[in-house]
């Protein structure tokens, strides 16, 4: 089990192609695997009737102005809000959604978990996993996921309640994950490294325990890209796929 290094360095979509179109839409999704992307990042939060969305933040004042939880408005609310503009308008997604229309594919999906284990919000977490989990296996796709949280309490849940069936991405150094009760080495598949990804010593601590070290959306040079190949990493988490391939080919690392 584990995710097909096609090239030498692999590109995921951060939130589809938002470079280009509005983050985590249908829209940029399309986008980010029509430029070539090999797997699509996007971040999945419960509405008040646990409905698992797609959307990064909490509440959908930076998406669209608008000052509402997500939590608090139903499903058939949060389809009513229009995260494009007035002119060219677009919805939040559900996760079926876009499983439905990953299924055929050949792409992989990196699904944030964005409900925490934090005082109040306990119960929406467990059900954001399992809701996740159900919805992923309907589509038959659980060999084409990567499970992703900043919290390592729905990692360590998935990976007991899941019977380690499931690859799971969490990021280094570690103190930058909420909750965690277990070494991650025992269950992470892949870990973002956070902050200087200029430090070899973060790459070669994740490999020496047989963990992908990954690098995000922060990385967007040419030189930057090179080095964290040379450390090791493999994959690159990108808000502009198309630009990031162009650079990769330019450097030999899409062969």
């Amino acid at each position: 089990m584990g995710f097909p290094f096609r090239y030498k360095m692999n590109v995921a979509g951060h939130r589809g192609d938002c470079h280009n179109y509005f983050e985590n839409t249908m829209e940029a999704f399309r986008a980010a695997y029509d430029a070539g992307a090999d797997m699509i990042e996007t971040d999945i939060r419960l509405t008040a009737d646990d409905e698992p969305v797609l959307i990064h933040d909490g509440d959908a004042l930076r998406v669209t102005g608008a000052a509402v939880k997500i939590q608090e408005m139903t499903l058939e609310q949060v389809r009513q809000l229009n995260v494009g503009t007035p002119l060219r308008p677009a919805q939040v997604p559900t996760l079926e959604e876009l499983l439905k229309w990953v299924a055929p594919l050949d792409i992989w999906l990196n699904l944030e978990l964005k409900e925490y284990y934090v005082p109040g919000n306990e119960e929406k977490c467990r059900l954001c996993v399992e809701k996740t989990v159900a919805l992923v296996e309907k589509y038959g796709l659980q060999d084409r996921v990567v499970l992703n949280s900043f919290d390592a309490w729905p990692l360590e849940y998935a990976d007991e309640t899941y019977g380690h069936r499931y690859m799971l991405h969490g990021f280094y150094p570690y103190e930058a994950m909420k909750n965690v009760n277990r070494d991650p080495a025992q269950y992470l598949y892949c870990a973002c490294i956070c902050g200087s990804a200029k430090k070899k010593e973060y790459y070669d601590y994740l490999l020496e325990r047989g963990i992908e070290p990954w690098v995000g959306a922060s990385l967007t040079s040419a030189g930057q890209l090179e080095q964290a190949a040379t450390y090791g990493a493999r994959l690159v988490t990108t808000n502009d796929p198309a630009g990031t391939i162009k650079k990769l080919k330019e450097l030999g690392l899409r062969e």
